[in-house]
């Protein structure tokens, strides 16, 4: 117990708890989702003047930061603890008039850390560009961000806390060479790539007679457009125009 003595605190004996670690994650599976958390459990005081208890933790033992009144419960829930640190937790009784015990025997546990996935994994578009999104999935709690961005993909939402989505949109490519990239998403590999434009070769030729320009082939993208020049030789006149072995006029 703490009794004051004018301006002095003194901690004596009040009671002996017994204080245990208990972890619900296999019971509970919602327990599972929360990477900050863990519950504590330990065996009720019996005197009658029991009036609550304390829990003390911190990230060093004998050494605690934080503390807590929890009430007349033998059980109770911490939330917010940051996930792979390791915490030590220790509880006290106290009585209707304001006594306090020793701490109880100490216990230890690992927040275990953020994990991460994505789904997707990767992406493909087309020449034209488009947008898309990715479900992260994580614990509560546990943050994640975007990086690694290239400049033809805009990020629309690109962080969060817990499970969320990542929003981006891709430029359109207006080259004719395919483009790769990845981006880091969570701390996992997103990858995205993109067709180039289409390109077309066109053959052109001219029949005795007259001339073609330009001749043999010449390379249009797609959507794009090629102008040719044809002019007959003295004497003759154009008969007609093929476009694969079909008569345009």
């Amino acid at each position: 117990m703490r009794v004051s003595q004018g301006n002095k605190s003194v901690r004596y004996p009040f009671c002996t708890i017994l204080f245990s670690l208990i972890l619900f994650l296999s019971l509970f599976p919602v327990q599972s989702a929360q990477a900050g958390q863990v519950t504590l459990a330990w065996d009720p005081n019996s005197e009658p003047d029991l009036a609550g208890y304390e829990i003390y933790y911190g990230t060093a033992s004998r050494n605690y930061s934080f503390h807590v009144d929890v009430g007349n419960v033998t059980t109770y829930t911490l939330t917010g603890l940051q996930p792979g640190v390791t915490y030590y937790f220790a509880a006290t009784a106290y009585s209707t008039q304001g006594l306090e015990s020793d701490y109880s025997n100490e216990v230890v546990y690992t927040v275990p850390p953020c994990s991460y996935t994505l789904s997707p994994t990767s992406a493909s578009f087309p020449a034209s560009g488009g947008s898309g999104s990715i479900s992260v999935n994580t614990q509560s709690g546990c943050n994640w961000n975007t990086s690694g961005t290239p400049s033809w993909i805009s990020i629309l939402s690109g962080s969060g806390t817990g499970n969320g989505t990542m929003s981006y949109t891709v430029a359109p490519n207006t080259g004719t060479t395919d483009r790769f990239s990845t981006l880091t998403v969570a701390g996992q590999i997103f990858s995205v790539s993109q067709k180039g434009v289409a390109v077309f070769t066109v053959t052109a030729s001219a029949g005795t007679g007259g001339t073609i320009t330009p001749a043999g082939g010449v390379t249009v993208p797609y959507g794009g457009s090629q102008t040719f020049s044809i002019a007959p030789a003295a004497g003759y006149k154009i008969a007609q125009v093929l476009v694969d072995g079909v008569s345009v006029g």
